[in-house]
């Protein structure tokens, strides 16, 4: 039997008017094209550091949550004499830092960070505390100096094949029987479902917000083709013949 009763693929979600899945080689316009080699410059420096303990590292990885309506997942990537790079996705939208930080005890820190936003730029000042894993403060920007509150929970980097309501997508092949016995709604839910565990930009507005509210996923990447599994590689194209 596919599935398991922990999670519910239709929890304030409702799949009726989405008929066909992502498919995992989209096109990507060639500015995301941009922003996806920039993150994987990003990750490769935060996944040395992580390794080799360089600087801080403590400090690194993703911080999640929302201003006003917008999903924000915080990216350090890189520490070093006091200063931090990293990049910001708001909902879909790539931007890259750089800021300050001190701390009198390593474990509670104060930020100031300055994200580039086109023309604009934005200043963040936050308190990052590794007792509680939880980043808070203000952010305002340098035109207009409007000002958003700012709290974010840490999420750890992992792809775990147990994860999901159908995680047997991602641990062996899927027959055809099987898949027949199922809606198109989960057939598409479970193609967002494998996809969200490599940590993919949604466009479509429901589906990146119930993706947004499960613990383990952290959206930075514009493309996951070059991440998915064998099996799921074969499973996502016997899911897409269905449509």
């Amino acid at each position: 039997m596919l599935g398991c009763e922990s999670e519910s693929p239709q929890s304030n979600y409702d799949y009726n008017e989405q008929i066909h899945p992502v498919y995992y080689k989209h096109d990507l316009s060639a500015q995301n094209a941009n922003y996806q080699r920039e993150i994987n410059v990003y990750m490769d420096m935060l996944f040395h550091e992580e390794k080799y303990e360089v600087g801080d590292f403590q400090l690194l990885g993703s911080w999640f949550g929302k201003i006003r309506n917008n999903w924000i997942s915080f990216n350090i990537t890189s520490t070093s004499n006091h200063m931090l790079r990293g990049f910001i996705i708001t909902d879909t939208l790539f931007h890259s830092f750089q800021g300050m930080y001190n701390t009198s005890d390593d474990i509670h820190y104060n930020i100031e960070i300055t994200q580039n936003i086109d023309t604009n730029l934005r200043l963040y000042t936050l308190q990052l505390s590794l007792e509680d894993m939880t980043i808070s403060g203000v952010t305002k920007s340098f035109d207009n100096q409007d000002q958003d509150s700012v709290v974010l929970e840490k999420r750890n980097y992992e792809y775990d094949v147990t994860l999901g309501t159908y995680p047997e997508f991602s641990q062996r092949l899927i027959t055809t029987s099987e898949l027949e016995e199922l809606s198109k709604d989960e057939l598409v839910y479970i193609t967002e479902e494998i996809l969200a565990k490599h940590g993919l930009i949604f466009f479509n507005n429901e589906t990146r917000e119930i993706f947004s509210h499960k613990k383990w996923y952290i959206p930075q990447n514009y493309r996951v083709s070059q991440l998915l599994t064998d099996k799921e590689k074969l499973n996502l194209d016997k899911i897409y013949t269905f449509f």
